[in-house]
């Protein structure tokens, strides 16, 4: 595996994710509908419960005053026609819960009569008029409305006493309107029972202004709750009933409230709850199935981890197998735990790296026969019967005097001479990229730009000819050490077209290069015995290389099988990167020059 390469997400991870993200929206999804639709059924429901329980509320309320009108104009008839009653009958008809009747003239709002009971008599002073004076100094109630027929209520609220509820309807009526009107006074509580605060609803009643008429919280009433959006709805008049949704002003909370006219001096109803206690059950609801959507998201991801792992386990094991491979190592034996698409998996990769090892053993046979580049194309099949044409550049080299040498050494002495030369030689040419193309006897023929061609093919190939004059330095140094003559060599390079590719048949080919330019460069190898120089390359390969390296002239010669003679030049070194001549000699890169059976003439030129 790739040292760039690191693990992240994980099948086995993304498994258990996928699953746990499914169950998750979907468990989500049915908690989150299901609540939704359970608020929107308990929100209909509530709203109708508060509708009712208004509605019943109202009617009972309208039924209350409608009975304490009927005995406040009895009581009123009676101070009317008698205009004094005896103690006994102002008990009987005041009772328990009517406390003060007046009656008031409409023209100057002054008490002409009135009957009270003993529980308030001493709240009601004669001067001033404590009733009148309760009940406009605040505008409560208009008294003037009242004597045009509009009934009116109100509460009072004694100093240290409890609130008592303040009624006003027309009583006497003449022509031009009513002459006369009555207040009575009522004692709270029986009304107040009828508005008790239950368990999951509050109820209140509020008058044509929006001031608490009844609450179950004594000490709200009289206290003006035109601010909600339900008595809005009940102060607008549109409707005699209706119901909303609303929050109240101070403190922002969530109300579902439901309000019913109660038919009588303006007054309303109003039922609200809470809507965190509304739809409290719905919120339990919901609590519950999250805990039973997380019991089961646990289970899911404790088997979805269990099943993940029986995929990634063996998973595991052909990453393994994977890295063995690219390691080098093909020697795999996976056993499949499972007949599934992996366990076919397993048997593949057992398949492929026995294939692999094969091509190994192929590639390594080729690269002892060939350079990496050509086995490289051999195998890929890139490289089929025939050839192309290219340009390279072809050296040749030679051990002189090999011969005479070989003939006076014993046959595996000369194999060994032979193999620790080429060991270094053509270690210096795969150095600098050149490609070995054959060994003939103790000769070397090598190219550069075959296959594979570059612009820096001849300047490669010139700095490893001058890498072989040191490193045949180097080695005549160990033989000289171990008392063995010292060798020469020819070197020769040209650079032109040839025609690359394998030469032979289906059952047996090889790899390499022809031409007239493949044959000039073996010439040019063979005039080095003639100029007495380790290093000749031709004017084909001056031209491209002669501002790098430090070239003498040599002249030139005629060659068998060359018509016109043949331009050759030294090789001496190279120029640094600033231009500072480097000479690469070494005292066996010049001999005495000697004939050359290939060489039919020489024409020297002297070096400037």
């Amino acid at each position: 595996m790739s040292k760039k390469f690191k693990m992240g997400f994980g099948i086995g991870s993304k498994i258990s994710t996928l699953i746990g993200f499914l169950l998750l929206v979907s468990t989500a999804s049915v908690v989150y509908l299901a609540t939704r639709l359970f608020i929107e059924d308990n929100t209909a429901l509530i709203q109708q419960m508060n509708a009712d329980s208004a509605s019943a509320t109202a009617l009972q309320t309208r039924e209350y005053f409608e009975n304490q009108s009927k005995r406040s104009q009895l009581i009123g008839r009676r101070l009317w026609q008698q205009k004094t009653i005896n103690d006994n009958d102002e008990a009987e008809l005041l009772g328990s819960d009517i406390l003060y009747v007046g009656i008031y003239d409409s023209a100057n709002q002054q008490k002409t009569r009135e009957l009270k009971a003993g529980s308030i008599a001493k709240l009601l002073k004669t001067e001033p008029d404590w009733v009148k004076d309760r009940l406009t100094q605040d505008g409560s109630i208009s008294f003037q409305q009242v004597a045009q027929g509009e009934p009116q209520i109100t509460t009072i609220q004694a100093e240290g006493e409890a609130a008592y509820l303040a009624v006003a309807v027309p009583f006497v009526k003449r022509e031009n309107g009513f002459s006369h009107f009555l207040v009575s006074i009522y004692d709270y509580r029986p009304l107040l029972s009828t508005f008790a605060d239950d368990d999951l609803s509050t109820r209140y009643m509020v008058d044509r202004r929006g001031n608490l008429i009844t609450h179950p919280e004594a000490s709200r009433i009289h206290q003006n709750v035109s601010a909600l959006g339900i008595v809005q709805e009940f102060l607008r008049g549109q409707f005699n009933n209706g119901q909303t949704r609303y929050e109240v002003p101070e403190t922002g909370e969530p109300m579902l409230g439901a309000f019913r006219a109660v038919g009588f001096a303006g007054l309303g109803v109003v039922t609200e709850i809470p809507e965190a206690k509304a739809f409290e059950a719905a919120k339990r609801v919901e609590y519950r199935s999250l805990l039973v959507g997380a019991l089961i998201l646990c289970v899911a991801l404790a088997v979805g981890y269990l099943f993940s792992e029986s995929l990634t386990s063996p998973l595991y094991a052909l990453v393994g197998a994977a890295n063995q491979i690219a390691s080098g190592d093909f020697n795999l034996s996976l056993k499949p735990k499972t007949k599934d698409e992996v366990g076919f998996l397993s048997l593949a990769f057992n398949d492929m790296a026995a294939g692999l090892a094969e091509r190994e053993r192929l590639r390594d046979t080729f690269n002892k026969f060939h350079s990496e580049e050509i086995a490289a194309k051999i195998l890929s099949g890139e490289v089929k019967l025939g050839g192309e044409r290219m340009d390279a550049t072809i050296f040749f080299s030679d051990i002189r005097g090999f011969t005479h040498l070989s003939e006076s050494l014993p046959p595996e002495k000369v194999v060994e001479l032979l193999n620790e030369y080429m060991q270094a030689m053509v270690g210096v040419i795969q150095q600098f990229k050149g490609v070995v193309d054959k060994y003939v006897g103790d000769a070397i023929m090598a190219t550069w730009g075959v296959p594979l061609s570059g612009t820096e093919d001849t300047a490669r190939a010139v700095s490893a000819c001058l890498a072989m004059r040191q490193a045949l330095a180097q080695l005549n140094e160990r033989r000289k050490s171990r008392g063995e003559t010292p060798l020469y060599m020819g070197m020769g390079l040209n650079v032109g077209p040839v025609t690359a590719g394998n030469i032979g048949s289906e059952s047996r080919m090889e790899y390499t290069v022809i031409g007239d330019s493949v044959n000039t460069a073996s010439r040019i190898e063979s005039m080095t015995k003639a100029f007495g120089t380790d290093l000749l390359i031709s004017k084909s390969v001056y031209d491209r290389i002669h501002t790098m390296f430090i070239c003498d002239a040599c002249g030139g010669a005629s060659v068998k099988g060359k018509t016109d003679a043949i331009q050759v030049f030294k090789v001496k070194g190279y120029y640094d990167k600033n231009r500072n001549p480097v000479l690469i000699e070494t005292p066996y890169s010049s001999y005495v020059a000697e004939a050359s059976d290939k060489v039919k003439s020489t024409e020297v030129t002297q070096a400037a």
